[in-house]
């Protein structure tokens, strides 16, 4: 059974991203029509298939979408549930201006040909769209997030041994010996601080960290401070001689921070921690720093920097059974993507153009899009700034993201002071002005500087 459908957008993927500028393009346009293809059920991409004790690790203010509000404002992290739930909103009310088709639990085929899409349908066999794409077909699934529930550890793991994804831990229902949290980004952040905050035993707790990282201080992320925070790593870069000094000014000016202050961070992945949290993680004893995991058996762990294994006798109580669980945290949510043109031809990939902002990125590219033409214009204000990993990545993340937010503020001001997934719209006038000041003043103006910076360490 074939149907068929005409559309102005094609949107592959309900994730944030996607449904980020699905909402751009209805709202920012009178008759602009736009299908939405997935192949879950439900709208809200991997939010589906993360823990279900997770939350924002950014204020909720500057997430979901432009048309919607999402959390009660200021500090407010929501949780899973809410923002699944919000993601159902927000296709009712975009369903509700008959201008918006979402096909769940399909598959996109790819264009049969210019301006053509195969549709087909997961649970109805005979079941296949044929959609005209008028305009553009908008790819929502390059940057891929991949969490533990649906994604393989990629070491070995003995049939002996208990190894689960984080979304687990809701779920034990007896207490182990030990727990071995593999992982050290957000999710491993995640499962540390869970377990503490029911009152596991740091000391029982085992933390594999194959590398340190930088975190940012979330307090830092709200509207009056980021204000000053933004400048002041601008600032930082361009007064300072060399990216170490970088990183001991902005950590000495509480902006940075790390889980050890004798272990210098290799990563900087934008994840988040408060000083509360911070401290809470520093009670976790046993960390351990020797590489990544190969494989996981009855002795232990097998890393590629050494062994760690665990002995029975100092683990078990008198009347507790010697049992360990494994807790993977090592999907990569965030991986560094390879960068691509976002606007070509007939194509459109979504990418973040502001340093881990995906979501304001995908509704600036569909606000360019609907009011510009030339693909090579837009392609100048829209530059990837492809996730950073490690500590040299972030001076050039931080680069393009400042370079496209310049030339943004002076095509899309009003856009940009206006809507609520841009950072201006929750500034008051005073900090919108001291912020534009500082920004200008402080912007990073050359490249070879940059280069000259991470050389010198």
């Amino acid at each position: 059974m074939k149907r068929e459908i005409e559309t102005d957008y094609l949107v592959v993927g309900a994730g944030a991203m996607g449904v980020a500028f699905a909402d751009e393009i209805i709202h920012g346009s009178k008759h602009a029509r736009v299908v939405l293809v997935d192949r879950r059920a439900k709208p809200g991409g991997h939010w589906n298939d993360a823990y279900p004790f997770v939350t924002l690790h950014q204020p909720a203010l500057f997430y979901g979408v432009n048309s919607l509000k999402l959390g009660s404002g200021g500090k407010d992290l929501v949780s899973r549930s809410q923002i699944l739930g919000y993601y159902e909103r927000v296709l009712k009310k975009l369903a509700a201006t008959g201008r918006f088709t979402f096909l769940p639990l399909c598959h996109y085929e790819g264009d049969r040909e210019t301006g053509r899409a195969r549709i087909v349908s997961t649970i109805a066999p005979d079941l296949e769209y044929d959609v005209t794409v008028r305009k553009k077909t908008a790819d929502a699934t390059y940057m891929d997030v991949r969490v533990p529930a649906n994604t393989k550890p990629k070491y070995e793991v003995s049939e002996d041994v208990r190894v689960v994804p984080i979304n687990a831990l809701a779920d034990v229902d007896r207490p182990y010996a030990r727990y071995v949290v593999i992982g050290a980004g957000k999710t491993g952040i995640d499962a540390a601080l869970y377990l503490l905050e029911r009152d596991v035993d740091p000391d029982r707790i085992t933390w594999i960290m194959p590398n340190d990282s930088w975190f940012l201080n979330r307090e830092n992320i709200q509207p009056r401070e980021v204000a000053r925070d933004f400048p002041a790593q601008l600032r930082a870069i361009t007064e300072s001689d060399s990216l170490s000094a970088v990183y001991e000014r902005l950590e000495a000016e509480g902006r940075l921070l790390r889980l050890d202050p004798d272990v210098w961070p290799a990563k900087y992945r934008c994840a988040t921690v408060t000083l509360d949290e911070l401290e809470e993680l520093r009670r976790i004893r046993d960390v351990v720093r020797q590489g990544r995991v190969l494989r996981v058996d009855e002795s232990g762990i097998e890393l590629t920097q050494g062994a760690r294994t665990f002995s029975r006798e100092s683990e078990a109580g008198a009347a507790e059974r010697f049992e360990i669980l494994y807790i993977d945290c090592t999907a990569d949510g965030l991986a560094t993507r390879p960068a691509r043109p976002i606007y070509a031809r007939e194509k459109i990939t979504l990418q973040s153009i502001m340093m881990c902002q995906q979501v304001m990125s995908a509704a600036v590219i569909a606000a360019i899009e609907l009011r510009f033409d030339d693909d090579e214009k837009k392609n100048e204000v829209c530059q990837p700034v492809p996730h950073p990993e490690f500590v040299t990545d972030y001076p050039y993340s931080l680069y393009v993201s400042f370079n496209n937010l310049e030339k943004l503020g002076t095509i899309l001001t009003r856009w940009m002071l206006g809507k609520r997934l841009s950072l201006g719209s929750h500034m008051g006038f005073i900090e919108k002005f001291r912020f534009g000041v500082a920004v200008k003043r402080w912007m990073l103006r050359d490249p070879e500087r940059l280069e000259r910076l991470i050389e010198a360490g």
